[in-house]
């Protein structure tokens, strides 16, 4: 299971905080670490104020050394053409679409997939049918409810075997939703990471539907063991039980 570490809004803007979530991450077991590049006033429909998480090229460029240094892949979701240079300039292995720009800015989606790069893709279920879903093994489709928290009562999951999407950015309550989507086929998850899940904003409460250390960890394990079910076991070796 290829599992995304998410740590925005939750670093709130620290850089010691932002690099201190990444190690934890890495640490817990995540495939991968991804900030958003959030500039204030960029989304003028909801005036919410985001200034104390904006993300300067330097930062980001900071995380994506630090990252590098420990040994985790660092990317981020970009939401104009001016962060996806900074993506494209540190050569990130990765990029992201957020569900919400298929719709507010549908040149960019495009200019990212002209890339052909890896790319993860959040589509939320009630829009599956407005976004046109590409065949190629670099895009990476994630069934995404926008909600913050999700309730598990208002959990919708595909058939990952019979549809486009490869699996989830999940922002419901604890890892129970990730782990029924390994269950049923998901082999990517994405999702919020917090060293404390009461510290949500008034706005934007990531922090509850968020995983902690703890989380991650056994999301990891839980994981792994659940993809082992059902596989041929591997031969034993006689010479080791002749001896």
């Amino acid at each position: 299971m290829f599992i995304i570490s998410e740590i925005f809004p939750q670093h709130s803007g620290d850089l010691t905080m932002a690099k201190r979530m990444i190690l934890q991450s890495y640490l817990a077991g995540a495939s991968a670490a991804k900030v958003q590049l959030v500039q204030d006033n960029m989304f003028s429909n909801d005036n919410i104020d985001r200034s104390e998480n904006e993300i300067s090229y330097e930062i980001f460029s900071d995380l994506f050394d630090y990252g590098k240094s420990i040994g985790i892949d660092v990317f981020a979701t970009a939401f104009n053409d001016e962060t996806l240079e900074w993506c494209l300039k540190l050569n990130t292995k990765y990029l992201k679409i957020a569900a919400r720009t298929h719709k507010e800015n549908p040149k960019l989606v495009k200019k990212i997939l002209n890339l052909n790069k890896k790319t993860f893709i959040s589509v939320r279920p009630d829009e599956v049918s407005k976004v046109e879903f590409v065949k190629n093994e670099n895009f990476i489709y994630l069934s995404c409810i926008s909600s913050y928290p999700t309730l598990l009562s208002d959990v919708t999951l595909p058939e990952f075997n019979k549809s486009p999407f490869s699996g989830i950015s999940d922002h419901s309550l604890g890892i129970a939703t990730a782990l029924k989507s390994c269950s049923l086929g998901a082999r990517f998850i994405e999702k919020h990471f917090s060293f404390d899940k009461n510290l949500q904003k008034h706005y934007e409460k990531g922090h509850l539907g968020s995983m902690d250390f703890s989380d991650l960890q056994l999301l990891k394990q839980l994981t792994l063991e659940i993809e082992e079910i059902g596989k041929k076991p591997k031969k034993l070796n006689e010479k080791v039980f002749s001896k």
